[in-house]
């Protein structure tokens, strides 16, 4: 089920030449195939290093497989700033999930149950409802903390992307708050993480 995009990309690419970026993509899609993510993720890199237009969004993919979930929330906050491939949006959500941005989790699984298979619909049913009960009460102000603090300390070691995704987190949580805690401070860190990134 996970390599549907990737194998796509092997019959698109069936007939590539030896040599480019198409040859690294689909080295890469043939290692993803076989279960080979350490080589995958190394022949995606090469591939996006040489122009490949879709590549970076396989990097994260890849990413994901080899349980580096906040690499992968960068590297997809770069190769896919809006929605695309629904099972790309998946893995994309994995990744939110894994980094424990919930919230970022739920919205992408939302588009993905209203556009993917039966088989990602009910996965995507099944783990936002999970979300939905991890998020059913008002959100501590220790958890907001937490990402704030992991929002800031993302844009001191200069990953604007990681830092813009738990900045928006802790904004989001803090506005399921009555009293709305920690989300003018959130919205400010946001607001340089996308600077940043933009700057870039």
């Amino acid at each position: 089920m996970h390599a549907t995009p990737l194998l796509a990309l092997l019959g698109l690419l069936a007939s590539a030449g030896p040599e480019g970026p198409d040859a690294h993509l689909l080295a890469g899609a043939r290692a993803f195939r076989e279960g080979q993510f350490a080589t995958a993720l190394v022949e995606f890199r090469v591939a996006e290093k040489l122009g490949a237009a879709d590549a970076g969004a396989y990097v994260a993919a890849t990413l994901v497989k080899l349980g580096r979930a906040e690499e992968a929330v960068e590297a997809f906050g770069a190769a896919m700033p809006a929605s695309g491939d629904p099972l790309l949006d998946q893995y994309r959500a994995m990744a939110c999930y894994e980094a424990r941005l919930y919230l970022c989790a739920d919205r992408l699984l939302e588009a993905v149950a209203a556009r993917g298979g039966p088989g990602m619909t009910e996965q995507a049913t099944r783990t936002r409802s999970e979300i939905a009960a991890a998020l059913k009460d008002e959100p501590p102000t220790a958890t907001i903390d937490w990402y704030l603090s992991r929002c800031t300390g993302d844009l001191r070691r200069d990953r604007p992307v990681l830092a813009a995704a738990y900045c928006a987190e802790a904004a989001g949580l803090g506005s399921r708050r009555s009293d709305g805690y920690g989300k003018a401070e959130a919205d400010a860190a946001l607001s340089k993480a996308r600077q940043k990134g933009a700057a870039r």
